[in-house]
């Protein structure tokens, strides 16, 4: 009975011309006696599909074997949009990954490791090493992927062809040779996520890569098992702009519990404008309402009344709910832990190459904000937990800014306004601006809840919010700007181009018509509300 052990898993495999014959045979044999699928990936060059030719191992000069071909159908492009539903990527022996390395501009180059970085096949196999729960093979040479980026094998422990290991141990790698008295062409280094070896070809097998699948299979199956995520959670939008006169809105919700109000508001302006709205979450979960802001009996403290109206509650349970129109939307959000770098450790290992590897990949993930023309962070209690102090959500902010586009507010969003700030000046990008959020007046006393829904949060009482938002805003637009509560006034939404924020729940429908405005007025909406 064939072993089924990977039963359902997809495995790329990363080929070029001249790739071995016989290797690729194994891997599609014994795979596929695993139970998995194997998928061929590689630069099609603007094609449909390519033939790729094999290598040519000659017995003798009367002896040359026939060559071989192998259609790819899929690109890099492709892959990288569904990367997640690899469970393992092999970049292909021999010399796939020198030929996959070669760029255009690399002759002229006046920085010639960021260009060898921005090779299609460098960039995919980057993205894949920076997710563990793929495992990464590379035979032979296929590491020649690697050193061009010495952040990825720094401490890495690897096998390899000999003739690459200069470049291997330039960057960063530990070598780790075959031990003393058993056969090299078998010898097989696992380090977490990343499997080697040195293959070789005898008699027209592809000596080697038997040990090599069975030690990837090996390596998949060790995965730890954890929570289901969302098909997208790996996901990032395209790099492709919207259509021409066409708005795009990226909203940004916390994956803790939004208020219910401060999406639908909104958004159902937006609708109503014809704009196109993407939803993104920190790690691609899908979001949820926090219940009692579908609750028209709902009796808030502050404020002594009920705040939600049962015409708005409606609106709030239709979205929450997965299985209609409406709440379909919130599924498979962008994950922005997938779009988005994290900055290193300042104490990190190899923290230089680290943090060059950062901004090379921020630079990477600006390139796909030109789709949009805003972006609207949404309140809630959630936002506290995962929006506020999350370095990737200030970067995203930051790249909005960069690219003098509008940023939206809402409530406890607003406080991911007040951290968020350039590393090298530390300023908040709203010293100097107007802007409002959840006064004083209106915070909890007796406790900030977290009530479970669809298991996807915890049920549990923080007590009053960890911070003022109010004094935090006071602080950070000092000394030239100012905070506008608004207290005692049914809304307070303030516009302080590229700004637009609100204060909290009556203020959520004007905030999204104020952001249109902005975008589209006649004039342009710059200032309003104080």
């Amino acid at each position: 009975m064939p072993n089924q052990s990977l039963a359902g898993k997809k495995i790329a495999v990363i080929v070029e011309s001249q790739y071995v014959p016989a290797e690729i045979r194994t891997y599609q044999e014994r795979f596929a006696s695993y139970g998995a699928t194997v998928e061929f990936v590689s630069r099609l060059w603007g094609q449909p599909s390519l033939p790729f030719y094999s290598t040519v191992e000659p017995a003798s000069r009367d002896d040359v074997p026939p060559v071989e071909w192998l259609d790819v159908s899929v690109d890099f492009e492709q892959a990288e949009r569904r990367m997640h539903e690899y469970a393992a990527i092999i970049i292909a022996a021999n010399y796939t990954s020198v030929r996959l390395r070669w760029n255009e501009a690399l002759s002229t180059s006046g920085n010639v490791s960021q260009d060898t970085r921005a090779t299609p096949a460098v960039r995919f196999i980057r993205r894949a090493m920076a997710n563990p729960k793929i495992i990464k093979a590379a035979p032979c040479h296929g590491l020649w992927l690697l050193t061009t980026s010495p952040d990825l094998l720094a401490g890495r422990r690897v096998t390899c062809n000999p003739v690459m290991l200069a470049d291997v141990r330039n960057a960063g790698a530990i070598y780790v040779p075959a031990p003393a008295g058993t056969n090299w062409h078998e010898h097989v280094v696992t380090d977490g996520d990343l499997v080697t070896n040195m293959s070789a070809v005898a008699d027209g097998e592809a000596v080697g890569s038997e040990r090599l699948v069975d030690a990837i299979r090996d390596a998949i199956i060790s995965q730890p098992a954890e929570e289901p995520v969302s098909a997208a959670a790996q996901t990032v939008p395209s790099a492709e702009p919207s259509a021409p006169g066409k708005r795009r809105v990226l909203v940004l919700l916390s994956e803790w519990g939004y208020w219910g109000e401060e999406l639908v508001g909104p958004l159902g302006e937006f609708d109503r404008a014809g704009y196109d709205v993407d939803f993104c979450t920190p790690n691609g979960r899908r979001p949820n309402a926090i219940p009692v802001s579908a609750d028209p009996n709902y009796f808030d403290p502050p404020l002594q009344r009920s705040v939600t109206s049962p015409e708005m509650a409606a609106r709030v349970i239709e979205i929450d709910d997965p299985t209609t129109e409406q709440g379909k939307r919130l599924d498979n959000p962008i994950s922005l832990a997938a779009w988005f770098p994290q900055r290193p450790y300042f104490a990190a290992a190899q923290f230089v190459r680290l943090l060059e590897d950062y901004n090379w990949r921020l630079e990477e993930a600006r390139e796909r904000l030109a789709r949009y023309d805003a972006l609207l962070i949404v309140g809630g209690s959630g936002p506290i937990v995962d929006l506020a102090n999350n370095q990737r959500v200030h970067d995203l902010i930051l790249s909005f800014l960069a690219a003098d586009k509008l940023v939206g507010a809402e409530c406890y969003g607003v406080a991911c306004l007040a951290f968020a700030r350039d590393m090298n000046q530390r300023q908040s990008i709203i010293r100097g601006k107007h802007v409002t959020g959840h006064c004083l007046e209106y915070d909890y006393q007796d406790g900030t809840g977290f009530v479970r829904a669809r298991g996807e949060f915890l049920d549990f009482n923080m007590g009053p919010p960890p911070y003022p938002l109010e004094f935090i805003l006071r602080d950070a637009t000092a000394p030239d700007g100012a905070y506008h509560g608004n207290f005692g006034h049914p809304t307070s939404v303030i516009v302080d181009y590229p700004f637009v924020t609100g204060r909290s729940t009556p203020d959520s429908i004007l905030t999204g018509q104020k952001m249109i405005e902005v975008l589209d007025g006649d004039p342009p909406l710059r200032r309003w509300g104080w």
